[in-house]
């Protein structure tokens, strides 16, 4: 999708995709999460996202040769996810963050008692 915003062009960039999807000043789930390192993160995330998704839907995304960002409609609620070769970010409200924090937690115990989630 292109946009001729310039939020939407580096430095700025993704703020216009973040407002567009009223993510702005959303919480990061590494902030919530920080004990754990961005590889932790990265590696844990996708098989959390399957285990508390009951819907999904696309709304943008932008992707390149190394990587890139979308954002998702999951559960009804809007998510960000940067995920290239340098950086790996999660963005969204509240109560998907608490969700995702939960269950990543699950999954980090299962993990550590070598049961699986």
């Amino acid at each position: 999708m292109h946009h001729d915003d310039p939020e939407d062009h580096y430095p700025l960039y993704p703020l216009g995709m973040l407002r567009r999807h009223g993510l702005a000043g959303a919480q990061d789930l590494a902030e919530r999460l920080p004990s754990w390192s961005e590889s932790e993160l990265r590696e844990a995330f996708w098989p959390a996202y399957r285990a508390i998704r009951a819907s999904e839907t696309e709304l943008e995304r932008n992707f390149g040769i190394d990587g890139g960002e979308r954002v998702l409609r999951l559960n009804g609620r809007p998510i960000f996810v940067s995920e290239d070769i340098w950086n790996f970010q999660v963005v969204a409200g509240a109560e998907l963050i608490e969700a995702l924090v939960a269950a990543l937690e699950r999954q980090r115990a299962a993990a550590r008692d070598g049961s699986a989630p």
